[in-house]
């Protein structure tokens, strides 16, 4: 294929991609702007993670993301303490050989009478790494808990302990407790779990049964779930529900919920992009441009290949052959800036179109 006839190509798609973009936009009605606090919360959350960012960086000090599934902080490779683990295997081989000596777990009435006990035995197992010695204690701890004292506890760390595992017939039992369940009070953190996992493994049905769920009970929502509650309505293809809670969430400024830095720029990038999606160009451009004007790297380079797509659409195509060539050469931070790279090309030869005009029969495309 010849070089014209590429650039042709591109040029085509170009049209395409306009034209798909106006459709959508049309057939969608715009939401209501964002109020003064919630522009306001916004901005607050956006310099909170500025301040957060900077003073992580200064102290030369990686993100402290808890790790999935059991939202805990990473070891520390540099202090391994073996005394810890040898203290941990001690305790268990003990409570083993008790149990094993009034006839096995299997007799649970007769050999266990604390719930609390088979719990701790399970995260003593949990912390040694054998997740499937775990699961037989969650279970352990499950059918003696008969006042149901534990039941969240135990319902969310087998949960955790199921995926660490990577144990499909046990996920899928836990799953199905979880999902089945009408009383939500108190489960939060193993309904965020639950996102998690249905999220990673793509099951689109129980995402949804999930959400409707959660719709259902809302007054058990806390600011956590409901990010995650928002990521999966993103992820179902519903901006306009997903933008409902993500307007929520700013609303408390610079609160950060416990969320990690990389969640809290979804955040704020995300409400952008609901924006824009649903075809209020003015809102996300203003938001954009907070973005790129931030000291947060990964957002302020996000926020310039938006804007230059904003201008893009807009048959503003020196501008925005000038912001992807930009993010084009800048720092590396997604694929996504591969994309930037190849519109710089296409907004060059948009602009030359544009500047030839009705030899070409494109003058109808552009704005007078």
């Amino acid at each position: 294929m010849s070089k014209t006839a590429s650039k042709l190509q591109l040029i085509l798609a170009a049209f395409v991609l306009l034209a798909a973009l106006g459709a959508s936009a049309a057939a969608v009605a715009q939401p209501e702007p964002l109020s003064g606090a919630e522009r306001d919360g916004f901005l607050q959350w956006l310099h909170s993670l500025e301040t957060a960012v900077a003073a992580r960086e200064e102290a030369e000090l990686p993100e402290a993301a808890p790790l999935y599934p059991f939202d805990t902080p990473a070891w520390d490779l540099s202090d391994p303490r073996p005394y810890r683990h040898l203290s941990i295997s001690k305790a268990v081989t003990e409570l083993e050989a008790e149990v094993n000596a009034r006839g096995g777990a299997g007799r649970v009435g007769g050999n266990l009478s604390s719930t609390l006990m088979a719990l701790a035995n399970a995260r003593n197992y949990v912390n040694l790494s054998e997740y499937d010695s775990a699961l037989v204690w969650y279970r352990v701890a499950a059918e003696i808990d008969s006042t149901g004292s534990f039941r969240h506890e135990i319902a969310r760390e087998g949960l955790a302990c199921a995926a660490s595992a990577n144990d499909s017939l046990a996920m899928a039992a836990l799953m199905t407790n979880t999902l089945g369940t009408d009383d939500l009070t108190g489960r939060q953190d193993e309904l965020v779990l639950a996102y998690r996992w249905l999220l990673t493994a793509r099951d689109t049905d129980s995402v949804e049964h999930l959400v409707d769920k959660i719709e259902a009970h809302r007054e058990v929502v806390t600011p956590r779930l409901r990010f995650w509650h928002a990521y999966a309505l993103g992820w179902l293809g519903r901006p306009s529900a997903s933008l409902a809670e993500l307007r929520v969430l700013v609303r408390d400024g610079g609160l950060s919920h416990g969320l990690s830095e990389h969640q809290r720029g979804w955040v704020l990038s995300a409400l952008a992009d609901d924006y824009f999606l649903l075809g209020d160009s003015d809102t996300a451009r203003g938001l954009y441009r907070a973005l790129a004007d931030c000291a947060v790297g990964r957002l302020r380079m996000w926020g310039k290949n938006q804007l230059a797509g904003l201008d893009f659409i807009e048959h503003r195509y020196l501008s925005a052959g000038a912001g992807f060539e930009e993010v084009c050469e800048g720092t590396r931070f997604g694929a996504w800036q591969d994309q930037a790279c190849a519109m710089v090309e296409i907004a060059r030869e948009m602009e030359r179109i544009k500047g030839e005009g009705e030899p070409y029969g494109v003058a109808q495309f552009y704005r007078p």
